[in-house]
């Protein structure tokens, strides 16, 4: 069982004020705020020769540790209010003072040099603690009882009316798995923005508060330098589903003389097909990693298996997106398609996203004795406006398939056993185990939950996916956000689901290669 080091602050008043860059609310309460908030602590508790030796150690160990987890309660917008600050211009009223005005009147009355201040807080639950959980590489913490100690001494975490009181402790797995709040995970890409300290923090904190102590030397000011030695990591709640890049295209006639519409129960295999062979021609000889696994999911080294183990899942996803059609809310031909990216993976996608319109969609054939060329569509790019797209890309809390799901498994005809494959799908698709486990509703049937869906069995499969097939609806108790596609066929447009009409709730607008 690994133990970990957990530093908390419980705040006094159910009330944040901290903010981010550009001023935006900042919750939960950056791991770089509370390093700043234990060395301001550590430098009253320990002054001088006695931090450099004792404290000095232990914060730059901490620094260089990974970010950590981050159990925090979901805070609440607290609104706004307005108050009025001093102005900085006393100088003012003291040469007003000075001509012997009547302090309480003109210049001379500091009150009168105020302006007005929007402030705005985020509220916190009754049980407002933060917990800040480091993984610890050798599963010891050798500055516990300094760490402990200035922990203990910090007053406040944000503006000084966010008064808190901090602790540190080690914990096992268990423990930290008990503690209340929502759990916040460093991410690989997306996510909220959070600054860390890392090595050289310290040093820098330091140089910053010696420029803050002479910033007036004689009649001169020196301004003083911001914090410029840190890192800024992506952290989302581990109900979010890590995000993906994706590139969105329309298909079109040949000549680009229109639309072309393609069935999706007889095409959805073979639009996947073409979408990854044109994808492997622009991707030729690009800078990342090689084409045969990331493009094509193949074992580079040995391109006729498939790829397995660690990196399985590090490759592009091809969706064939049928048509959903609000007017008679029913799903339709297939006439756009989505180029999916792991998350992290955006610099991949944005190469795909500039170099795919304009790309034929081909498939050769030996007929007759002879090989055949056949062009079936040209990509366009496809607006991040569009309808239809947005009821994939959307966040909900209600999904249902467009494309059944194939089984990674065999379920024997058994019920219980046909949910377990069905929740495994759904971790092998990157959802988390929180998520996972906080699935209210879960169907599954061979007649679709949306009009216009044909029976899972008719979809015509590549060859390679032998698990039974079935058209699935699902509930989150947290809203998810797509695009959405599991089980066996996931990578090639099997298993895609999108948002239930009168449950969604739109994802924010993003650029199309967009994590």
């Amino acid at each position: 069982m690994n133990t970990l080091l957990r530093l908390t602050v419980r705040f006094l008043q159910p009330y944040f004020h901290g903010r981010a860059d550009g001023g935006e609310p900042e919750w939960p309460p950056s791991p770089l705020r509370l390093f700043q908030a234990l060395t301001a602590a550590a430098g009253s508790r320990w002054r001088e020769g006695q931090f450099r030796d004792y404290a000095a150690p232990a914060l730059d160990w901490l620094a260089a540790l990974p970010p950590p987890t981050i159990h925090a309660c979901d805070a609440s917008d607290a609104g706004t209010y307005v108050t009025a600050v001093p102005n900085n211009a006393l100088d003012i009223v003291a040469r007003a003072w000075s001509r012997g005005n009547d302090s309480n009147s003109g210049d001379a009355n500091p009150a009168t040099h105020r302006a007005l201040k929007t402030i705005r807080s985020a509220r916190l639950p009754e049980e407002n603690a933060v917990h800040y959980l480091y993984a610890l590489p050798d599963g010891g913490c050798p500055h516990l009882d300094v760490l402990r100690a200035a922990a203990r001494s910090v007053t406040h975490l944000g503006w000084g009316v966010d008064m808190v009181a901090g602790d540190a402790a080690l914990v096992t797995d268990a423990e930290a798995a008990a503690l209340t709040g929502e759990r916040w995970r460093a991410v690989p890409g997306g996510g909220v923005g959070l600054r860390v300290p890392r090595a050289g923090t310290l040093a820098d904190l330091s140089a910053k508060h010696a420029a803050f102590l002479g910033r007036v030397s004689g009649d001169r000011f020196l301004p003083v330098p911001p914090l410029a030695n840190f890192g800024v990591v992506g952290y989302a709640k581990a109900t979010d589903l890590p995000a993906r890049p994706w590139a969105a295209f329309a298909i079109l006639k040949p000549d680009a003389s229109g639309n072309r519409a393609f069935d999706a129960a007889r095409r959805t295999r073979d639009v996947a097909a073409w979408v990854r062979h044109a994808t492997g021609v622009v991707c030729a000889g690009w800078p990342f990693e090689d084409v045969a696994g990331f493009v094509h999911g193949h074992d580079p080294a040995d391109t006729t298996k498939p790829l397995k183990g660690e990196f399985a899942d590090r490759r592009f996803s091809y969706l064939p997106l049928p048509t959903l059609n609000p007017a008679l809310n029913r799903v339709e031909s297939i006439r756009r398609v989505l180029v999916v990216g792991p998350p992290g993976c955006r610099d991949q996608v944005t190469w795909v996203q500039r170099r795919l319109p304009g790309q034929l969609l081909e498939e050769e054939r030996f007929e007759s004795g002879m090989h055949k060329k056949f062009e079936w569509g040209l990509l366009n790019l496809l607006p991040t406006s569009d309808w239809v797209l947005k009821q994939y890309v959307a966040t909900a809390h209600e999904w249902s398939t467009v494309t059944p799901v194939v089984w990674p498994g065999h379920d024997d005809r058994d019920a219980k056993k046909a949910e377990g494959l069905l929740r495994k799908a759904f971790a092998q698709a990157g959802l988390t185990p929180e998520v996972v486990a906080g699935i209210e509703e879960l169907e599954w049937r061979p007649v679709g939950f949306r009009a216009g869906l044909d029976l899972a069995h008719r979809y015509a499969k590549p060859a390679s996916l032998t698990g039974r097939a079935y058209h699935v609806r699902v509930r989150f108790k947290t809203p998810v956000s797509g695009p959405l596609v599991v089980g066996a066929g996931r990578f090639r447009g099997f298993g895609l689901l999108a948002a239930v009409p009168g449950d969604r709730r739109t994802a924010p607008e993003r650029r199309p290669a967009e994590a």
